[in-house]
């Protein structure tokens, strides 16, 4: 017999462990009750489902599930499922690929009607157009997600977005610099009089979105240590599940990005030197660092990504190098560890990667396949005897 929840109402526990609630949302046009039923894994689960279709009921916003489209289930999807679940950045890109992409094509059309070709022809005009792997992937995991909570909801009895067929990812060789690249970029961004947070990649492999949110608390310079605890987002979500334009501190992309990473001695005469160039700075403008970034504008603020990849295209064209990326100088650091011998294990954690063969893939220009499994032979090896 089912297990009702202690002052939840209508809320009761499954023989299965699962949770369950139903509600009234209306009548038939012959007068009987039309009932609503919501399934979770926990007690929370369901009594936010609850709530919201409640919410929905009394504010006469409540859409019948007969007569719901994608459109209407993707805006409560976003709202209910997706606004305070992700960071920020996801977020943005999600409703990118439904207000691009999919209202376009399946916007109109009723939850229980779409079949499986009408997604897929999604994915295919999209490759037609030319779009990369990766955008059509955001648009199918989007469709994928959003789909399968339909069904978790008693919406539809199958999703239609199951074995979409996709298009073949083309592996792309990481740009990397050679040494005398690496030197001739590090003279030119010296010239520049914001070029320090690049250079810093160098020595440390952050990332750039990791780079701009440091701040002085995360150096040690007695340790000789650089902590990783937070990354630049530019977006921020507001309780309503709108989006606004604001610059701050994220978290890190997974739970890896979390790290200490040991400063050599270049990275320690660096951050000293940019130490005493923003008080200087500062000074003159007059303005305050509020945040205690390491990096900051000249009015104390947040440096902006786009700032960022204009100083160092300027300083590549000025050393008549091509082809380079903040992630290039990452990938840089990440070879150049390679050559002076430091273990593939050790350079996963430095980076950050959440698995090695993230790491591994790095290095595929400069070592032949059988030489990076090898490598991750033995990573995987002390790794277990550690």
């Amino acid at each position: 017999m089912a297990k009702r929840g202690q002052g939840e109402g209508t809320i009761s526990k499954r023989p299965d462990g699962t949770w369950w609630a139903r509600i009234t949302v209306g009548r038939t046009p012959d007068g009987k009750q039309k009932r609503k039923a919501f399934y979770g894994k926990s007690r929370k689960e369901v009594q936010e489902k609850l709530t919201a279709a409640l919410n929905d009921i009394n504010k006469d916003n409540y859409i019948d599930p007969s007569k719901m489209t994608l459109e209407q289930w993707l805006t409560i999807w976003m709202r209910d499922y997706r606004a305070q679940y992700v960071k920020p950045e996801t977020y943005v890109n999600n409703e990118s690929c439904i207000r691009k992409h999919i209202i376009p094509v399946l916007g109109k059309v009723a939850l229980k009607d779409i079949r499986r070709d009408m997604p897929q022809k999604i994915i295919t005009d999209m490759v037609a157009e030319g779009y990369g792997h990766s955008r059509i992937s955001d648009v199918y995991l989007v469709l994928h997600m959003a789909l399968n909570v339909a069904v978790d909801n008693g919406l539809i009895t199958k999703s239609p977005a199951e074995r979409l067929k996709l298009p073949p990812k083309k592996k792309q060789e990481a740009r990397v610099l050679t040494v005398e690249e690496q030197e001739k970029v590090i003279e030119k961004l010296r010239e520049s009089t914001s070029g320090d947070y690049l250079e810093l990649i160098l020595y440390t492999g952050l990332r750039i979105g990791e780079v701009l949110a440091l701040t002085w608390d995360d150096i040690d310079f007695e340790e000789k240590m650089l902590s990783v605890n937070k990354s630049l987002s530019k977006w921020i979500i507001l309780p309503d599940g709108s989006r606004k334009l604001q610059k701050g501190f994220g978290t890190p992309k997974s739970k890896s990005g979390f790290r200490k990473i040991p400063l050599i001695p270049e990275a320690i005469a660096l951050l000293k030197n940019a130490q005493e160039k923003q008080k200087q700075k500062l000074m003159v403008s007059g303005s305050e660092n509020i945040s205690n970034l390491v990096f900051c504008s000249v009015s104390g603020k947040f440096i902006d990504r786009g700032d960022a990849y204009g100083v160092l295209k300027r300083a590549c064209k000025k050393a008549e190098i091509s082809g380079v990326h903040p992630h290039t100088l990452r990938h840089t650091f990440a070879t150049r560890g390679l050559e002076r011998g430091i273990p593939l294990k050790i350079m996963q954690e430095i980076l950050g990667h959440s698995t090695i063969s993230m790491t591994a893939d790095i290095y595929t220009h400069v070592l032949p396949d059988t030489k990076i499994n090898s490598m991750m032979k033995l990573s995987v090896a002390n790794d277990k005897n550690s």
